[in-house]
Protein backbone atom coordinates (compact mmCIF):
# COMPACT_ATOMS: atom_id res chain seq x y z
CA UNK A 1 0.00 0.00 0.00
CA UNK A 2 1.47 3.05 -0.65
CA UNK A 3 2.50 5.83 2.09
CA UNK A 4 2.29 10.15 1.07
CA UNK A 5 4.69 12.81 2.59
CA UNK A 6 3.34 15.87 3.02
CA UNK A 7 6.56 17.76 4.46
CA UNK A 8 7.35 16.49 7.68
CA UNK A 9 4.05 14.34 7.85
CA UNK A 10 3.02 11.30 6.88
CA UNK A 11 -0.17 10.02 5.88
CA UNK A 12 -0.78 6.52 6.54
CA UNK A 13 -4.08 4.01 5.66
CA UNK A 14 -5.86 2.47 8.75
CA UNK A 15 -5.20 -0.49 6.76
CA UNK A 16 -1.64 -0.37 7.40
CA UNK A 17 -1.85 -0.35 10.78
CA UNK A 18 -4.11 -3.44 10.83
CA UNK A 19 -1.73 -5.47 8.34
CA UNK A 20 1.43 -3.42 10.71
CA UNK A 21 -0.10 -5.18 13.40
CA UNK A 22 -0.47 -8.45 12.75
CA UNK A 23 3.28 -8.58 11.65
CA UNK A 24 3.60 -8.69 15.64
CA UNK A 25 3.20 -10.92 18.41
CA UNK A 26 -0.01 -10.95 20.12
CA UNK A 27 0.07 -8.52 23.12
CA UNK A 28 -0.03 -10.76 25.59
CA UNK A 29 3.72 -12.31 24.71
CA UNK A 30 4.68 -8.93 23.66
CA UNK A 31 4.12 -7.63 27.24
CA UNK A 32 5.00 -10.48 29.26
CA UNK A 33 8.66 -9.95 27.66
CA UNK A 34 8.57 -6.34 28.31
CA UNK A 35 7.68 -6.85 31.74
CA UNK A 36 10.46 -9.60 32.30
CA UNK A 37 12.90 -6.88 30.70
CA UNK A 38 11.66 -4.03 32.84
CA UNK A 39 12.08 -6.39 35.87
CA UNK A 40 15.82 -7.01 35.15
CA UNK A 41 16.39 -3.78 34.01
CA UNK A 42 15.37 -2.76 38.02
CA UNK A 43 18.07 -4.87 39.35
CA UNK A 44 20.91 -3.69 37.12
CA UNK A 45 19.77 0.32 37.83
CA UNK A 46 19.58 -1.57 41.85
CA UNK A 47 23.25 -2.37 41.81
CA UNK A 48 24.43 0.47 39.53
CA UNK A 49 22.89 3.49 41.75
CA UNK A 50 23.13 2.18 45.19
CA UNK A 51 26.00 3.74 45.21
CA UNK A 52 25.05 7.47 45.21
CA UNK A 53 24.21 6.99 49.14
CA UNK A 54 27.54 5.50 50.56
CA UNK A 55 29.14 8.60 49.93
CA UNK A 56 30.08 9.64 52.90
CA UNK A 57 31.34 5.87 54.18
CA UNK A 58 33.45 5.08 51.11
CA UNK A 59 35.28 8.58 51.70
CA UNK A 60 35.74 7.83 55.51
CA UNK A 61 36.58 3.91 54.68
CA UNK A 62 39.48 5.18 51.63
CA UNK A 63 40.41 8.53 52.80
CA UNK A 64 39.25 9.67 48.78
CA UNK A 65 37.57 13.03 47.92
CA UNK A 66 34.14 13.89 45.58
CA UNK A 67 36.12 13.56 42.56
CA UNK A 68 37.23 9.88 43.46
CA UNK A 69 34.11 8.96 44.25
CA UNK A 70 32.68 10.70 40.58
CA UNK A 71 34.74 8.15 38.93
CA UNK A 72 32.99 5.29 40.91
CA UNK A 73 29.23 6.74 40.14
CA UNK A 74 30.53 7.22 36.43
CA UNK A 75 33.61 6.61 34.71
CA UNK A 76 34.26 3.05 36.21
CA UNK A 77 30.65 2.02 35.00
CA UNK A 78 30.60 3.23 31.75
CA UNK A 79 34.54 2.47 30.65
CA UNK A 80 33.23 -1.23 30.08
CA UNK A 81 29.93 -0.81 29.30
CA UNK A 82 30.89 1.42 26.70
CA UNK A 83 33.25 -1.03 25.54
CA UNK A 84 31.84 -4.66 26.08
CA UNK A 85 28.81 -2.60 24.02
CA UNK A 86 30.46 -2.81 20.49
CA UNK A 87 30.80 -6.94 20.11
CA UNK A 88 27.64 -7.63 22.53
CA UNK A 89 25.81 -5.15 19.86
CA UNK A 90 26.93 -7.37 16.96
CA UNK A 91 26.10 -10.45 18.77
CA UNK A 92 23.12 -9.30 19.17
CA UNK A 93 22.24 -8.94 16.18
CA UNK A 94 23.54 -12.06 14.84
CA UNK A 95 22.60 -14.63 18.45
CA UNK A 96 19.05 -15.64 20.66
CA UNK A 97 18.93 -12.49 22.84
CA UNK A 98 17.91 -13.74 26.03
CA UNK A 99 20.98 -16.07 26.25
CA UNK A 100 23.21 -12.62 26.28
CA UNK A 101 20.16 -11.24 28.54
CA UNK A 102 20.70 -13.83 31.04
CA UNK A 103 24.44 -13.91 31.40
CA UNK A 104 25.17 -9.84 31.81
CA UNK A 105 22.39 -9.96 34.76
CA UNK A 106 24.88 -13.09 36.49
CA UNK A 107 28.46 -10.92 35.60
CA UNK A 108 27.13 -7.71 37.12
CA UNK A 109 25.08 -8.81 40.20
CA UNK A 110 29.16 -10.97 41.12
CA UNK A 111 30.28 -7.89 40.37
CA UNK A 112 27.79 -6.04 42.62
CA UNK A 113 28.43 -8.13 45.37
CA UNK A 114 31.89 -7.71 45.22
CA UNK A 115 32.16 -4.10 45.02
CA UNK A 116 30.69 -4.48 49.36
CA UNK A 117 33.69 -7.22 50.05
CA UNK A 118 36.43 -4.74 48.48
CA UNK A 119 39.58 -3.48 50.78
CA UNK A 120 40.84 -0.85 49.14
CA UNK A 121 39.80 1.93 46.27
CA UNK A 122 41.19 0.49 43.47
CA UNK A 123 38.86 -3.09 44.09
CA UNK A 124 35.68 -0.93 44.08
CA UNK A 125 36.82 0.89 40.94
CA UNK A 126 37.33 -2.60 39.40
CA UNK A 127 34.38 -4.14 41.24
CA UNK A 128 32.44 -1.24 39.19
CA UNK A 129 34.14 -1.67 36.26
CA UNK A 130 32.43 -4.73 35.96
CA UNK A 131 28.98 -4.13 36.96
CA UNK A 132 29.35 -1.71 33.74
CA UNK A 133 30.50 -4.78 31.92
CA UNK A 134 27.47 -6.87 32.53
CA UNK A 135 24.93 -4.24 32.57
CA UNK A 136 25.78 -3.18 29.10
CA UNK A 137 24.39 -6.46 27.73
CA UNK A 138 21.17 -5.77 28.89
CA UNK A 139 19.78 -2.48 27.13
CA UNK A 140 21.08 -3.46 23.27
CA UNK A 141 19.34 -6.99 23.69
CA UNK A 142 16.02 -5.60 25.30
CA UNK A 143 15.79 -2.55 22.62
CA UNK A 144 16.62 -4.85 20.16
CA UNK A 145 13.68 -7.84 20.84
CA UNK A 146 10.87 -4.84 21.81
CA UNK A 147 11.40 -3.75 18.42
CA UNK A 148 10.07 -6.65 17.02
CA UNK A 149 7.41 -6.94 19.91
CA UNK A 150 5.54 -3.48 18.99
CA UNK A 151 4.84 -1.75 16.07
CA UNK A 152 6.92 1.83 15.58
CA UNK A 153 3.59 3.69 16.29
CA UNK A 154 3.48 1.59 19.65
CA UNK A 155 7.28 1.61 20.15
CA UNK A 156 8.31 4.26 22.72
CA UNK A 157 5.09 3.22 24.98
CA UNK A 158 6.75 0.19 25.14
CA UNK A 159 9.68 1.14 25.61
CA UNK A 160 9.01 3.75 28.53
CA UNK A 161 7.31 1.04 30.27
CA UNK A 162 10.91 -1.04 30.00
CA UNK A 163 12.57 2.26 31.29
CA UNK A 164 9.92 2.00 34.88
CA UNK A 165 12.78 -0.40 35.69
CA UNK A 166 15.30 2.18 35.61
CA UNK A 167 12.91 3.92 38.18
CA UNK A 168 12.25 1.14 40.13
CA UNK A 169 15.86 0.07 40.81
CA UNK A 170 17.72 3.32 40.91
CA UNK A 171 14.38 5.16 43.16
CA UNK A 172 14.58 1.89 44.75
CA UNK A 173 17.85 1.57 45.74
CA UNK A 174 17.23 5.20 47.73
CA UNK A 175 14.49 3.65 49.87
CA UNK A 176 15.94 0.02 50.28
CA UNK A 177 19.97 1.79 50.62
CA UNK A 178 18.24 4.29 53.08
CA UNK A 179 16.70 1.51 55.25
CA UNK A 180 19.51 -0.82 54.91
CA UNK A 181 22.16 2.00 56.54
CA UNK A 182 19.79 2.76 59.40
CA UNK A 183 18.86 -0.59 60.57
CA UNK A 184 22.66 -2.34 59.95
CA UNK A 185 24.24 1.15 61.56
CA UNK A 186 26.33 -0.62 63.88
CA UNK A 187 27.71 -3.18 61.13
CA UNK A 188 25.66 -6.76 60.98
CA UNK A 189 27.50 -10.30 60.78
CA UNK A 190 26.64 -12.14 57.57
CA UNK A 191 26.98 -16.02 57.66
CA UNK A 192 30.34 -17.18 55.65
CA UNK A 193 31.27 -13.25 55.23
CA UNK A 194 31.70 -12.16 58.72
CA UNK A 195 31.03 -8.92 60.34
CA UNK A 196 29.95 -6.54 57.45
CA UNK A 197 30.05 -2.53 57.94
CA UNK A 198 26.11 -1.19 56.67
CA UNK A 199 27.49 0.08 52.90
CA UNK A 200 29.16 -3.02 52.63
CA UNK A 201 26.59 -4.95 53.71
CA UNK A 202 23.62 -2.61 51.57
CA UNK A 203 25.56 -3.60 48.63
CA UNK A 204 25.70 -7.97 49.21
CA UNK A 205 21.90 -7.63 49.93
CA UNK A 206 20.81 -5.54 46.71
CA UNK A 207 22.87 -7.66 44.51
CA UNK A 208 21.27 -11.27 45.48
CA UNK A 209 18.05 -10.50 43.62
CA UNK A 210 19.62 -10.72 40.11
CA UNK A 211 21.03 -13.99 40.94
CA UNK A 212 17.30 -15.34 41.00
CA UNK A 213 16.05 -13.10 38.11
CA UNK A 214 18.43 -13.94 35.73
CA UNK A 215 16.63 -17.41 35.14
CA UNK A 216 13.33 -14.86 33.81
CA UNK A 217 15.17 -14.15 30.52
CA UNK A 218 14.45 -18.05 29.61
CA UNK A 219 11.07 -16.59 29.07
CA UNK A 220 11.59 -13.76 26.85
CA UNK A 221 9.90 -14.11 23.60
CA UNK A 222 12.26 -14.17 20.74
CA UNK A 223 10.58 -12.95 17.03
CA UNK A 224 12.13 -14.73 14.30
CA UNK A 225 13.91 -11.83 12.28
CA UNK A 226 13.94 -11.27 8.96
CA UNK A 227 18.01 -11.36 7.10
CA UNK A 228 17.96 -9.22 4.47
CA UNK A 229 21.01 -9.13 1.86
CA UNK A 230 24.02 -8.07 3.80
CA UNK A 231 22.71 -8.62 7.46
CA UNK A 232 25.79 -10.65 7.73
CA UNK A 233 27.74 -7.41 7.26
CA UNK A 234 30.28 -6.27 9.87
CA UNK A 235 30.98 -2.61 10.52
CA UNK A 236 31.83 -1.01 7.96
CA UNK A 237 28.10 -1.23 6.57
CA UNK A 238 26.46 -0.33 9.74
CA UNK A 239 29.64 3.06 9.69
CA UNK A 240 28.62 3.64 6.43
CA UNK A 241 25.05 3.42 6.93
CA UNK A 242 25.29 5.83 10.06
CA UNK A 243 27.13 8.15 7.56
CA UNK A 244 24.58 8.22 4.89
CA UNK A 245 23.07 10.06 7.83
CA UNK A 246 25.05 11.57 10.15
CA UNK A 247 23.61 14.44 11.04
CA UNK A 248 20.38 12.44 12.37
CA UNK A 249 22.90 10.37 14.51
CA UNK A 250 25.01 13.34 15.52
CA UNK A 251 22.35 15.48 17.06
CA UNK A 252 20.39 12.03 18.47
CA UNK A 253 23.63 10.42 19.81
CA UNK A 254 25.30 13.64 21.58
CA UNK A 255 21.95 15.48 22.11
CA UNK A 256 21.03 12.50 24.13
CA UNK A 257 24.47 11.85 25.88
CA UNK A 258 23.93 15.52 27.39
CA UNK A 259 20.61 14.53 28.98
CA UNK A 260 22.26 11.41 30.28
CA UNK A 261 24.68 13.93 31.81
CA UNK A 262 22.12 15.78 34.09
CA UNK A 263 20.23 12.34 34.63
CA UNK A 264 23.39 11.20 36.06
CA UNK A 265 24.04 14.51 37.77
CA UNK A 266 20.79 14.43 39.89
CA UNK A 267 21.29 10.25 40.20
CA UNK A 268 24.80 10.47 41.85
CA UNK A 269 24.72 14.08 43.96
CA UNK A 270 21.02 14.70 44.96
CA UNK A 271 21.32 12.82 48.05
CA UNK A 272 24.49 14.37 49.14
CA UNK A 273 22.93 17.73 47.81
CA UNK A 274 20.03 17.51 50.34
CA UNK A 275 22.58 15.85 52.83
CA UNK A 276 24.62 18.78 52.78
CA UNK A 277 22.30 21.82 51.85
CA UNK A 278 19.78 21.41 54.07
CA UNK A 279 21.19 19.23 56.95
CA UNK A 280 19.65 16.27 55.90
CA UNK A 281 20.26 12.43 56.69
CA UNK A 282 21.06 9.76 54.39
CA UNK A 283 17.68 8.03 55.52
CA UNK A 284 15.80 11.01 55.29
CA UNK A 285 17.69 12.38 52.03
CA UNK A 286 16.85 8.00 50.31
CA UNK A 287 13.04 7.97 51.50
CA UNK A 288 12.36 11.03 49.88
CA UNK A 289 14.04 10.87 46.98
CA UNK A 290 13.17 7.23 45.87
CA UNK A 291 9.17 7.91 46.91
CA UNK A 292 9.17 11.35 44.82
CA UNK A 293 11.44 10.05 41.64
CA UNK A 294 9.23 6.53 41.75
CA UNK A 295 6.29 7.99 41.16
CA UNK A 296 7.15 11.71 39.37
CA UNK A 297 9.16 9.66 36.97
CA UNK A 298 6.58 6.68 36.30
CA UNK A 299 3.98 9.38 35.20
CA UNK A 300 6.74 11.32 33.20
CA UNK A 301 7.93 8.06 31.11
CA UNK A 302 4.26 7.05 30.55
CA UNK A 303 3.14 10.40 29.99
CA UNK A 304 6.28 11.20 27.17
CA UNK A 305 5.97 8.17 25.70
CA UNK A 306 2.19 8.85 25.00
CA UNK A 307 2.78 11.90 23.62
CA UNK A 308 5.97 11.08 20.94
CA UNK A 309 3.64 8.17 20.09
CA UNK A 310 1.03 10.35 19.69
CA UNK A 311 3.09 12.80 17.88
CA UNK A 312 4.47 9.71 15.46
CA UNK A 313 1.46 8.22 14.94
CA UNK A 314 -0.05 11.79 13.36
CA UNK A 315 2.71 12.33 10.97
CA UNK A 316 5.19 13.94 12.77
CA UNK A 317 8.31 12.14 11.81
CA UNK A 318 10.78 14.29 14.46
CA UNK A 319 8.29 13.66 17.01
CA UNK A 320 11.20 12.58 19.65
CA UNK A 321 14.00 15.47 18.83
CA UNK A 322 10.44 18.07 18.59
CA UNK A 323 10.15 16.59 22.06
CA UNK A 324 13.49 17.25 23.74
CA UNK A 325 13.53 20.90 22.10
CA UNK A 326 11.33 22.00 24.40
CA UNK A 327 13.11 19.36 27.09
CA UNK A 328 16.08 20.97 26.94
CA UNK A 329 15.02 24.61 27.42
CA UNK A 330 12.87 22.87 30.79
CA UNK A 331 16.34 21.33 31.80
CA UNK A 332 18.44 25.04 31.52
CA UNK A 333 15.61 27.14 33.13
CA UNK A 334 14.18 25.31 36.08
CA UNK A 335 17.67 22.90 36.77
CA UNK A 336 19.26 26.47 38.01
CA UNK A 337 15.98 27.25 39.94
CA UNK A 338 15.93 23.74 41.43
CA UNK A 339 19.40 23.52 42.44
CA UNK A 340 19.42 27.57 44.28
CA UNK A 341 16.04 26.70 45.75
CA UNK A 342 16.43 28.23 49.54
CA UNK A 343 14.21 25.05 51.21
CA UNK A 344 13.64 21.34 50.45
CA UNK A 345 9.97 22.01 49.60
CA UNK A 346 10.94 24.50 46.67
CA UNK A 347 13.69 21.70 45.71
CA UNK A 348 11.00 19.35 44.95
CA UNK A 349 8.72 21.73 43.10
CA UNK A 350 11.29 22.27 40.81
CA UNK A 351 12.30 18.86 40.55
CA UNK A 352 8.71 18.00 39.16
CA UNK A 353 9.47 20.08 35.92
CA UNK A 354 12.80 19.11 35.44
CA UNK A 355 12.18 14.91 36.02
CA UNK A 356 9.83 15.07 33.03
CA UNK A 357 12.66 16.01 30.10
CA UNK A 358 15.44 13.71 32.35
CA UNK A 359 13.19 10.26 31.67
CA UNK A 360 14.44 10.24 28.32
CA UNK A 361 15.51 6.70 28.03
CA UNK A 362 12.20 5.67 25.98
CA UNK A 363 12.70 8.33 23.75
CA UNK A 364 16.10 8.32 23.07
CA UNK A 365 16.28 4.78 22.27
CA UNK A 366 12.75 4.91 20.54
CA UNK A 367 14.51 7.69 17.74
CA UNK A 368 17.42 5.30 17.00
CA UNK A 369 14.82 2.18 16.40
CA UNK A 370 12.64 4.06 14.71
CA UNK A 371 15.04 5.19 11.84
CA UNK A 372 17.44 2.01 11.82
CA UNK A 373 16.72 -1.19 9.98
CA UNK A 374 16.25 -4.33 11.71
CA UNK A 375 19.34 -6.06 11.14
CA UNK A 376 21.15 -2.86 12.22
CA UNK A 377 19.74 -1.89 14.95
CA UNK A 378 21.67 -4.18 17.77
CA UNK A 379 25.19 -2.57 16.88
CA UNK A 380 23.89 1.28 16.44
CA UNK A 381 22.09 0.82 20.07
CA UNK A 382 25.11 -0.40 21.06
CA UNK A 383 27.24 2.47 19.87
CA UNK A 384 24.46 4.89 21.11
CA UNK A 385 24.63 3.33 24.13
CA UNK A 386 28.38 3.23 24.60
CA UNK A 387 28.23 7.19 23.27
CA UNK A 388 25.50 7.93 26.19
CA UNK A 389 27.87 5.85 28.40
CA UNK A 390 31.30 7.61 28.12
CA UNK A 391 29.68 11.00 27.68
CA UNK A 392 26.67 10.75 30.03
CA UNK A 393 27.70 8.94 32.45
CA UNK A 394 31.35 10.31 32.93
CA UNK A 395 30.73 13.82 32.45
CA UNK A 396 27.59 14.41 34.64
CA UNK A 397 28.97 12.80 37.76
CA UNK A 398 32.67 14.25 37.37
CA UNK A 399 31.55 17.89 35.96
CA UNK A 400 29.71 18.24 39.54
CA UNK A 401 32.60 16.87 41.59
CA UNK A 402 35.37 18.32 40.22
CA UNK A 403 34.03 21.77 40.51
CA UNK A 404 32.82 21.54 44.22
CA UNK A 405 36.01 20.11 44.96
CA UNK A 406 38.25 22.54 42.80
CA UNK A 407 36.65 25.43 41.93
CA UNK A 408 34.54 26.49 44.94
CA UNK A 409 36.15 24.37 47.10
CA UNK A 410 33.26 24.42 49.29
CA UNK A 411 30.78 21.29 50.21
CA UNK A 412 28.27 23.62 50.35
CA UNK A 413 28.57 24.55 46.82
CA UNK A 414 27.31 21.75 45.36
CA UNK A 415 24.14 23.08 44.58
CA UNK A 416 25.78 25.85 42.86
CA UNK A 417 27.72 23.43 40.84
CA UNK A 418 24.55 21.20 39.95
CA UNK A 419 22.98 24.61 38.63
CA UNK A 420 25.96 25.53 36.41
CA UNK A 421 25.22 22.28 35.20
CA UNK A 422 22.07 22.22 34.09
CA UNK A 423 22.64 26.11 33.26
CA UNK A 424 25.07 25.21 30.50
CA UNK A 425 24.03 21.94 29.43
CA UNK A 426 20.28 22.04 29.03
CA UNK A 427 20.69 25.14 26.34
CA UNK A 428 22.86 23.57 24.35
CA UNK A 429 20.56 20.31 24.15
CA UNK A 430 17.76 22.09 23.42
CA UNK A 431 19.99 23.56 20.22
CA UNK A 432 21.17 20.26 19.02
CA UNK A 433 18.02 18.92 18.55
CA UNK A 434 16.72 21.77 16.91
CA UNK A 435 19.10 21.08 14.43
CA UNK A 436 17.97 17.39 14.14
CA UNK A 437 14.63 17.70 13.43
CA UNK A 438 14.89 17.86 9.17
CA UNK A 439 17.33 15.30 9.74
CA UNK A 440 15.33 13.18 11.75
CA UNK A 441 12.45 13.41 8.92
CA UNK A 442 14.78 12.39 6.49
CA UNK A 443 15.94 9.31 8.11
CA UNK A 444 12.86 7.88 9.55
CA UNK A 445 11.32 8.47 5.95
CA UNK A 446 14.24 6.69 4.16
CA UNK A 447 14.96 3.65 7.29
CA UNK A 448 13.17 1.20 4.71
CA UNK A 449 15.26 2.03 1.78
CA UNK A 450 18.82 0.68 2.88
Amino acid sequence: MSMSYAGNVRRDAPERDLADDRAFPPRLVAWTSTIILMLLFATAYLDRQIISLMVNPIRTEFGVGDFEISLLQGFAFAVLYALCGLPLGMAVDRYPRRWIVMGGVLIWSCAAMMSGLAESYNQILVARIFVGAGEAALAPAAYSILSDLFPKRRLTFALGVFMIGALLGAEGSLAIGGYILHVAADGITVPLLGRLEAWRFAFVVTALPGFVLAALAIFIHEPARERPAGSGAGWGAVLRFMASRKTFYFCQIVGFSLVMALVYARLAWNPTFLIRTYGWSVQQAGYALGAFGFVAGIAALLLGGRIVDGMFARGRLDAHFRYYVVGGTILGLFGIATYLAPSPLLFFVGSLFIIVPLNMGAIGASAVQVATPPHLRGRISALYLMSVALLGMTLGPAVVGFLTQHVFVNDASIGTALAWTYGILGPITALLFFAGLGPMRDAVARESDW
